[in-house]
Parts: C-alpha cells; sequence; structure tokens
C-alpha cells in the first residue's frame, strides 16, 4: 500500500457558495484553501466545515474529501501513472454516491466524462478532443438527445449536431446549427421524423463604422430579435441591446461597459428583469482585487406571500481577490448595511517538506486542529 500524506485542513463554507477558486502550483508546492471562515455581521461564527487532502510520494492529490458539520458531503479520487500523469477521476456525493467519472489519455487530457443522477444512473455522457474540448455529448435527463461538435483550425466551435429523441427512441428533430468566430448561432436548420428540413433561424450581421447590429430571422424569413452593439476604437464593447422584434421592439435585455486607460473593465450595468450593477478595481500589480456587484431584489415580510407587498431592496456582494485570483474575502449588503462577510485564507502546501510536522490553530482560529501526517 502506498504511504499517502494526509493534510487535515479547517475550513469555513455556507452551502449554497461555489468553491473557493482554481488551485495554484508551483516548484513541488501546491496552493490549496487553508480556511474558510463565515461570519454573521456581528462577528459570530455562521458555520465551518473540513477539508481533507490525501498526497501520493510524489506530491499528486489522490484524495479530496469535504466534511460539513461533521457529515462528508463531497470526496473526488485520483489516480495516476507512476510518472505522475492522471489516469482517472472520481467524485462521489453525500451517501457516497458516485455523481462523476472522468478519464484521461496518457498525456492526461480528459478524454471522457460521465455524470450520474442520486439514483446512480447515467445522466450524461461526454468525449473530449485532444485540446479538452467537447466533441460528443449523449443527454438521458428528462430527455434523450445527442450532440456532436465540431471546431475550426482554432478551435472555435463552426458545427454542432443535434438528434432528439422520444419515449421510445425514436427520432423527433435533428438540428444543425452553424457558428460564427464569436460563437453565435448563424444558421440553424431542422429536420423533423420525416426527413422533411427548413431553415428555422439566421443571423444577419451589418457592419456600419463602430456598430454592429444583428438580426436573428426565424422560418418565416421575419426578424424575431435584433442587437444593437456599439463598439471604442479598440474593439472593447460598450453597450449591447436586445429587441424583440415581433413584439414592437420590446427591449429584451441591455448591457453598458467603461473601461480605463489600460482597456480593464471597471463598470458594468446588465439589466435583464431586474439591474445588476458591477463595479471592478484593480491594485498597482494590475490584478482585479475588488469587484462590487450590486442587484435590485423584491423581498417580501411574508415569506409565502405573493409579493404584494414586495419592496425593491438594493443588495450588495463585494469581492475581494489575491493576486492569483482566489477569492479571499466576501462582504454581503443589505440597503448599504452589512450584514454578512466570508474569510478565505490559502497556504501553499509542499507536501515532502510538511511530512510529519503537526500545526495546531485552535488557539489563534478557535477551530479544530489541522495536522500534517504520514501513515
Amino acid at each position: 500500500m502506498k504511504r499517502l500524506l494526509s493534510v487535515i485542513l479547517t475550513a469555513v463554507c455556507l452551502v449554497n457558495l461555489a468553491a473557493c477558486g482554481s488551485f495554484g502550483s508551483s516548484k513541488g508546492s501546491v496552493k490549496l484553501p487553508a480556511i474558510y471562515l463565515s461570519y454573521y455581521a456581528d462577528g459570530g461564527l455562521s458555520a465551518y466545515g473540513e477539508y481533507v487532502y490525501e498526497f501520493d510520494k510524489a506530491g499528486n492529490i489522490v484524495s479530496e474529501s469535504y466534511y460539513y458539520g461533521g457529515i462528508l458531503t463531497d470526496r473526488t479520487e485520483r489516480n495516476y501513472t507512476d510518472s505522475g500523469i492522471i489516469v482517472n477521476e472520481s467524485v462521489y456525493g453525500r451517501g457516497d454516491k458516485l455523481q462523476s467519472y472522468k478519464e484521461f489519455d496518457e498525456e492526461g487530457n480528459l478524454l471522457k466524462e460521465t455524470v450520474y443522477d442520486y439514483l446512480g444512473e447515467v445522466e450524461e455522457y461526454s468525449e473530449y478532443n485532444e485540446e479538452g474540448l467537447v466533441v460528443y455529448r449523449e443527454v438521458f435527463a428528462y430527455s434523450h438527445y445527442i450532440i456532436r461538435f465540431e471546431y475550426d483550425e482554432n478551435g472555435n466551435l463552426y458545427k454542432q449536431y443535434e438528434v432528439d429523441y422520444d419515449e421510445n427512441d425514436t427520432v423527433k428533430f435533428s438540428y444543425e446549427d452553424t457558428f460564427d468566430e464569436e460563437g453565435n448561432t448563424i444558421n440553424r436548420v431542422v429536420t423533423d421524423a420525416d426527413g422533411n428540413s427548413f431553415v428555422a433561424r439566421q443571423m444577419v450581421i451589418e457592419n456600419e463604422g463602430n456598430k454592429r447590429t444583428v438580426y436573428e430571422i426565424g422560418k418565416d424569413d421575419e426578424v424575431r430579435y435584433r442587437t444593437e452593439e456599439e463598439y471604442d476604437d479598440d474593439g472593447n464593447l460598450l453597450s449591447k441591446t436586445v429587441y424583440v422584434a415581433y413584439e414592437d421592439d420590446r427591449v429584451l435585455s441591455h448591457e453598458e461597459y467603461t473601461y480605463d486607460e489600460d482597456g480593464r473593465i471597471i463598470h458594468k450595468i446588465y439589466e435583464f428583469t431586474d439591474v445588476t450593477e458591477t463595479e471592478y478595481e484593480y491594485a498597482d500589480e494590475g490584478y482585479l482585487y475588488k469587484e462590487s456587484i450590486i442587484t435590485g431584489k423584491y423581498i417580501s415580510p411574508e415569506i409565502y406571500g405573493d409579493l404584494s407587498n414586495a419592496v425593491l431592496t438594493e443588495c450588495t456582494q463585494v469581492n475581494f481577490y489575491d493576486a492569483d485570483g482566489d477569492k479571499v474575502r466576501s462582504e454581503y449588503y443589505v440597503d448599504g448595511k452589512l450584514t454578512s462577510y466570508s474569510v478565505w485564507q490559502f497556504e501553499n502546501i509542499d507536501p515532502a517538506k510538511e511530512r510529519e510536522s503537526v500545526l495546531d490553530y485552535r488557539e489563534e482560529r478557535k477551530l479544530d486542529e489541522r495536522a500534517y501526517i504520514v501513515y
């Protein structure tokens, strides 16, 4: 049995928050989330969890587990070749149920991926090319369909073929989509079960100076949507508005962007069902260090009310990042009042150097012991 280095890291996590961010590594040192604390506005700790990592002798993470309230909720296991190339990865959820399984080729590139539902049935199966781009996907959840993808020499998707099946696995419809270099669908051909084909959607693009208008035309040859875009002289998008042409040009969505002198986005407005405003601030070193997201949400005093007495409340989330792009702090405000905040802490761990060493953070952080143990 291989000797494994177990790294027990105490962390705190809210269930509905995303993962802490990407993990960086250099010269055998692996950057991992050492701790994640979530607090109420008064500074009281709101929740906590625990991460457990196991390394092989080469420093590869072979097991990654997350416990919430003492219960194992997620576990990831990886196998490697003797030369350290990943072979496969299995992800398990609560109850040790397999959620996904990935296979990699001899160079460590993702080859196949299978996703399972809570009953253990295959929900989705995908295959990838050498560049890591999906080329085949079969979906079984809710309905059964198969999609094949084709890319140009630059890795841009330019063709997509989809076949939809009924409950008897008989073909209902098939779709052939063609994309431009920006990923926009410029043409869709639909074929029914009897083999009859028609153009269901096509895109017509008009350019005039720094302005571009995109028309989406339906199978009746009538314009269904119109998108108007404006760019600056450097090619940065300044505004984008989508109109529903068949509803008297009703505005569906609107976006506005502002950039600094270095071409970095500093302000964004997105209007759809409500308005989201995002502000970006950069450190002197050039990396994004602060992101403020402001939204208006309807909050009703009655938990199960019909929202007739709801009021529009301004909600703000402020995120702070380090030079690696990892989130290190989040603050949550309602009508300008701080309601809660979260703090991420990262640590570069070199498994070879940390062997048989023990670190105790109970006194400082008032949490459980964190230790590095060889077994």
